[in-house]
């Protein structure tokens, strides 16, 4: 059985089954009682009509009764007089017995059921006036009549019914859904709303204890931030102190491999100091952005500085975003693609309601295993961006920071013919 998806779904599915269960017991039961009363009176009035008949008939003349047989016809028996003898199979059906008991009874004679050869009579009742000529009455199949009004009533009921079970289910799942989207929305940086804590009990708990679970992680990461942040910021001043103590250093050889060391210190403390600076809000609002003219611009500024930097365009476009925000994000992937693959090339796609920038360079590439990992603070990838090539493993790190203030997220994917792009995917607004 493939269930629906949703818990809606699968609750409203177990109460209209059981609901319309419940339904065709009940008619079932209803129509079986109602189909017992209505067999007794049946019998109980077809005894007494057709007493009244086989009398009106024994008083009748001979020649006179076939006159009269239209007459006395019912809609649910026929009356006929037979010349020879009857024959037939004895009726083994309980109503036919009943009935054969109950008109013996009224007649005052022996009254005997076959099984009628013809279509629409279900029992064939044998009896003789008083004369002794044979007589035969047909009795039609009972049929049990049900009022319109009936079924439509209980239509309207498991309609009205349904309708009930559907907004309980809706109020019961609604907290669920908002619980889910509140959860989806959740990430480092960005402001939340607290869910409301309304509603059942038991939806009341669970909203509170998702209230209480994001303060906690908001803390937790604004107190990491903040130590990354400090730690950071301290380092800079004994930093700048050996440096100036390095240029009185006698060894040459030694200042020059001293000096390099702290020049990869100096970019771990900056890269640090920027992301802790990525992880709190970004109070920039969002604006309506023509992103070619921002990626053109950027692409600009490393030209400028003589940067191996190519715009391979795209079509214009207008998008809601941060723009100094995309701006950080999309500097930092051009840094990485020109230090590991020499170059970088920016592209602009669009295509499922989402607008694509790509970073492309030729340079080693990250394995598909590693492609999540390397997103992770301090991650490195030692065989390609060690610290000896300036990799701090913060790049793509802050950069995915950046970009979640941005409604966007960042993808790696292999270049064909060799490299990394790095394609960022900015959501259209809904």
């Amino acid at each position: 059985m493939n269930w629906p998806r949703t818990l809606f779904g699968r609750l409203m599915l177990i109460l209209l089954g059981g609901l319309l269960l419940a339904h065709a017991l009940t008619f079932a039961l209803a129509f079986a009682e109602r189909g017992q009363v209505m067999r007794r009176m049946m019998v109980s009035y077809l005894a007494a009509d057709v007493a009244s008949s086989v009398a009106m008939l024994d008083r009748l003349p001979a020649s006179e009764r076939a006159e009269w047989l239209p007459r006395l016809q019912r809609a649910n028996y026929q009356l006929s007089l037979q010349v020879g003898p009857i024959s037939g199979e004895a009726s083994a059906s309980p109503l036919a017995a009943q009935i054969t008991q109950v008109l013996s009874q009224a007649l005052a004679q022996p009254v005997q059921a076959l099984d009628a050869p013809l279509e629409g009579v279900a029992t064939r009742l044998h009896l003789q006036l008083r004369d002794g000529t044979p007589m035969v009455v047909d009795l039609a199949e009972p049929r049990l009549r049900i009022s319109p009004w009936v079924i439509g009533v209980l239509t309207v009921q498991l309609v009205l019914l349904a309708g009930v079970c559907a907004v309980a289910v809706r109020q019961a799942t609604r907290p669920l859904s908002r619980l889910a989207q509140a959860a989806t929305a959740l990430a480092p940086g960005l402001p939340t709303t607290p869910l409301p804590e309304t509603g059942p009990s038991e939806a009341v708990q669970a909203a509170s204890a998702f209230n209480h679970m994001r303060e906690r992680i908001d803390e937790s990461l604004f107190e990491r931030t903040q130590m990354l942040a400090a730690i950071s910021h301290d380092l800079q001043t004994p930093i700048t102190r050996m440096r100036l103590r390095l240029e009185i250093l006698a060894d040459a050889a030694m200042r020059e491999k001293l000096q390099a060391d702290l020049g990869q210190m100096q970019h771990l403390v900056e890269q640090g100091l920027t992301y802790a600076r990525s992880a709190h809000p970004v109070h920039e609002p969002e604006l309506p952005t023509d992103i070619v003219a921002l990626l053109e611009s950027v692409v600009a500024d490393y030209e400028d500085a003589s940067q191996p930097v190519r715009w391979l365009g795209g079509l214009p476009r207008t998008v809601m975003i941060r723009p100094q925000a995309l701006r950080r994000a999309l500097g930092n992937l051009i840094d990485n693609a020109i230090k590991f693959g020499g170059e970088a090339e920016v592209i602009l796609h669009h295509a499922n309601e989402q607008t694509m920038v790509r970073v492309m360079d030729r340079g080693p590439g990250i394995p598909v295993e590693e492609r999540d990992k390397v997103m992770q603070p301090f991650y490195r990838i030692e065989r390609s961006r060690n610290m000896a090539t300036g990799g701090s493993g913060l790049g793509l790190a802050i950069v995915q920071r950046l970009l979640v203030h941005c409604r966007a997220e960042l993808a790696l994917a292999e270049r064909e013919g060799g490299g990394l792009v790095a394609e960022i995917r900015i959501k259209d607004p809904a």
